[in-house]
């Protein structure tokens, strides 16, 4: 569970208990006020009632009644022992009764209910405040009253809030201490765990995997992040392996071959001047062929950096590719390729893009399309919007990129199988796919139908 939905239980909790037993208190004595009993008042008793009942009479009737819980049941009699009002409902309303009756009544149901017989009593208060009464009156009618046994008679109000006030503030200390349990056990694993994680990873431990905590929040979200950046470090550090055994690799053979030449000019191994120029070509070769490579690795580093981004700019994609489209014709034409082009986007879609860059990635492409199809081989160069995004493709045919080099062919230095007796530096597709991600596209690579295939995915607006 989250930490924030945590604190959110823990104060509706707080606010919510406190709320909920006192909306229930309200209820209950709402329900249970005397007031809730529809008392009928002097003129509709009038009209029920068969027997002649004098106002005065019922006026202390319903002052009595009016006091009383809304569980005891009443029945209002006449001294005839007529019944002229009841909610106790064994006792018919306008039918008479004897002592008898009444009396067995009572005693059979004596172990349910508590019975009280009484006559409504009116006192009347002086102006004065006197607390002493001036005179009373009473009524000619008799009230019987009884009230369940399993009723519990209600204590001291005082008392009872008291009590109430007491549990309340004992629910909440058990919530609140059961709550705070919870939120600190969570936050201390989660804290320590990552403690833990965070130690591996700066000691460059970076093989061994974050540990996850069952359930769900914020810092065990922030693990799973930690673990994702551990993951990033192990790649970034692999490929740094990579690029430094690749420019080891690579460096070597042309500096091996200038020492060799240069030693054996300077030893006098190489005395025909035939041998001394063609030796000293070989060098000055070599020499180029490094400054090629020191080129490239400069470019690498420049595109990888990713500086150039902050100054892009939306600008008009489908005028960009159709010029790159009829330069391709030319070459292809050029060096006897079959090129054919298609660009099926819409003037008005824009993309964030460096001119410069864009143009090396596709020449990139294009390049290596041209240098491994045959005389005569196809090159197919299509772009074409979808829904969601635009799909910029080049294909050719020819020579395949074999399956096991696929998931390998961007990597820096790395060559394929059928590529080892080209010229090159192995950096050319590494450049490429440093250029499209920059700019937040993505490029992929598949061989179908003969045919080998670089797609560029660029989403609108991107």
């Amino acid at each position: 569970m989250k930490i924030r939905t945590q604190f959110t239980i823990f104060v509706i909790g707080i606010i919510g208990i406190p709320f909920c037993v006192f909306m229930t208190l309200f209820l209950i004595r709402y329900y249970n006020r005397p007031e809730r009993v529809l008392i009928p008042g002097y003129n509709e008793i009038s009209e029920i009632a068969e027997v002649s009942i004098t106002p005065k009479d019922w006026h202390l009737i319903e002052r009595a009644l009016n006091h009383m819980p809304a569980d005891v049941e009443v029945s209002v009699l006449t001294a005839d022992n007529v019944i002229v009002y009841s909610t106790i409902n064994v006792l018919e309303q306008n039918r008479h009764y004897s002592d008898e009756e009444i009396m067995q009544l009572i005693h059979s149901t004596s172990r349910q209910f508590y019975y009280q017989m009484d006559t409504p009593t009116l006192f009347k208060v002086p102006k004065n405040g006197n607390i002493e009464k001036e005179a009373e009156q009473h009524s000619e009618l008799f009230v019987i009253t009884r009230l369940p046994r399993r009723a519990i008679r209600k204590p001291n109000s005082f008392i009872s809030f008291y009590w109430i006030v007491i549990e309340v503030f004992g629910i909440l200390i058990i919530f609140c201490s059961v709550m705070l349990s919870l939120i600190s056990r969570s936050i201390t694993r989660s804290i320590t765990m990552l403690e833990k994680a965070t130690k591996q990873i700066t000691l460059g431990n970076l093989d061994e995997p974050v540990e996850r905590i069952k359930g769900s929040n914020e810092i065990t979200s922030l693990t799973e992040s930690l673990n994702k950046m551990r993951l990033a470090l192990k790649e970034d550090n692999l490929r740094r392996t990579r690029l430094i055994m690749g420019i080891s690799h690579d460096l070597r053979t042309p500096i091996a071959l200038i020492k060799g030449y240069t030693e054996a000019l300077s030893d006098g191994v190489v005395t025909a001047p035939e041998e001394k120029q063609r030796s000293i070509e070989i060098v000055g070769n070599k020499i180029e062929q490094l400054e090629d490579m020191i080129d490239e690795l400069i470019n690498f580093v420049k595109v990888d950096s990713g500086e150039w981004r902050q100054n892009l700019e939306l600008q008009k994609l489908s005028p960009f590719l159709k010029d790159f489209a009829r330069r391709l014709e030319s070459d292809g034409n050029l060096l006897e390729r079959n090129v054919r082009t298609a660009v099926n986007i819409d003037d008005s879609v824009l993309a964030a893009y460096d001119e410069k860059l864009l143009i090396r990635a596709l020449e990139n492409l294009a390049g290596n399309a041209l240098r491994y199809s045959e005389k005569g081989g196809k090159i197919f160069f299509n772009a074409e919007a979808t829904d969601v995004k635009i799909l910029v493709k080049i294909s050719n045919t020819g020579s395949l990129i074999a399956e096991k080099d696929l998931p390998f062919i961007f990597d820096p230095f790395f060559r394929g199988s059928n590529s080892r007796r080209e010229k090159g530096t192995g950096l050319g597709l590494s450049i490429v796919k440093s250029i499209i991600e920059s700019h937040g596209w993505s490029i992929s690579v598949d061989t179908q139908n003969q045919l080998t295939t670089f797609t560029i995915a660029i989403p609108y607006n991107a």
